[in-house]
């Protein structure tokens, strides 16, 4: 009988965390106003994409994802998503999200606007030139490689948002930029004074 009790109060921080990342990944859908509805195969694939962008820009969920036919792919957030699917369709939870991370989530909201083609795009590529420690070159090889089905312009218009929510020009980028701009900024109004 003691034995069952200290195992159930091993198990109750797991569930607990379990929850609690659940809760999360709701308040994320919450904030993008991402109405889910486990029945239609595009909202299942927006969730596992977003959760999966989301990772990828650093924010931990508690869903790891790995690299599947549609992309990158969390059998954990599945079995969540159908588990307990009343919580997601009905946008359940107590949890709240940080500034920043509201900041995140209307970044993403608006760069993608909740589009399963670029979504998948993108997080395909954010997969392979982050988790797969890719050069852009061959990131953009195994996007088309593994979505075939995709016109060039798909994959092009996924792996620019992608890049853009993804990769954030450090201030020495930035100062980069300045300099090479600045030479065409020059020279375009000594071309105006002439």
């Amino acid at each position: 009988m003691e034995e069952n009790k200290n195992l159930a109060m091993q198990v109750s921080p797991l569930r607990s965390m379990n929850m609690e990342k659940r809760k999360k990944v709701i308040a994320f859908f919450k904030e993008l106003g991402f109405e889910f509805n486990i029945s239609r195969f595009d909202d299942r694939l927006i969730a596992q994409k977003v959760v999966c962008l989301l990772e990828l820009r650093g924010i931990n969920l508690g869903y790891p994802c790995s690299i599947y036919v549609r992309g990158p792919y969390s059998p954990d957030l599945t079995d969540d998503l159908f588990e307990f699917t009343n919580e997601f369709e009905n946008l359940k939870t107590d949890s709240r999200l940080s500034t920043a991370e509201k900041d995140t989530a209307g970044e993403l909201g608006r760069i993608f606007g909740l589009k399963p083609i670029p979504l998948e795009v993108g997080a395909t590529y954010g997969y392979y030139a982050l988790r797969q420690n890719c050069d852009p070159l061959e990131a953009l090889r195994q996007v088309k490689r593994l979505k075939p089905f995709y016109s060039e312009a798909q994959i092009a218009l996924g792996i620019s948002k992608a890049k853009e929510f993804l990769f954030r020009p450090t201030p020495g980028d930035l100062e980069d930029l300045k300099k090479e701009t600045g030479i065409w900024q020059r020279a375009s109004l000594k071309s105006l004074e002439h």
